[in-house]
């Protein structure tokens, strides 16, 4: 099986991608809901989907609805598992950073290899995905230290291979995108002498 073109490994790969992005959104925007409810049931005094969204203190089973209470304990649909925390701000912007840049950077990768698919790779579209996918790598880093050092005031808590592993690879993609400039120019000269 060839590894570019229509019916080939990206082909199967930007599938893939698709779902795992729309998968990674669904998480994420239950977990936003699932907050909103604490929220809501916490400071309000209301009840909504009090068995899926709790906030109580969970090691003891006991359950208490007290704003001293910063344990939420949230039930996945359909999979029976639990994603227990601390209800915290620094949770909440976490969560929604980290899902949120992951689930961007999955999409990216969905793009790029959908142009891949196509019969002519060597397009627009694909260098426009390669530069978006490459600046997101890059600009991850300054806003990763940004988010960890103001939640936690301390810079140990920033991890360098994580940091590496991010510039890294936005820089391998940037020399990738101009192979595919290149390859974009030699296939227009192409086409203007046929």
């Amino acid at each position: 099986m060839k590894l570019i073109g229509e019916k080939s490994v990206s082909t199967i790969l930007n599938k893939i991608l698709l779902a795992v992005s729309m998968a990674q959104l669904l998480y994420l925007g239950y977990l936003i809901f699932g907050f909103i409810i604490v929220y809501l049931n916490m400071h309000h005094g209301t009840q909504y989907f009090s068995d899926t969204f709790k906030i109580g203190n969970f090691n003891n089973e006991v359950t208490k609805t007290t704003a001293d209470s910063l344990t939420f304990q949230f039930n996945m649909p359909l999979t029976g598992s639990v994603i227990r925390g601390n209800y915290t701000l620094y949770t909440f912007i976490s969560i929604i950073f980290f899902i949120g840049f992951y689930s961007l950077f999955t999409f990216y990768l969905f793009r790029i290899f959908r142009g891949m698919s196509k019969e002519i790779i060597f397009n627009i579209k694909v260098i426009q995905n390669l530069k978006l996918f490459a600046m997101l790598n890059i600009v991850f880093i300054p806003v990763y230290c940004a988010v960890l050092y103001f939640m936690n005031k301390s810079v140990y808590s920033i991890d360098p291979v994580f940091i590496l592993l991010h510039l890294t690879l936005g820089i391998i993609i940037l020399f990738i995108i101009e192979f595919f400039k290149k390859g974009y120019e030699l296939q227009t000269e192409n086409d203007l002498t046929i």
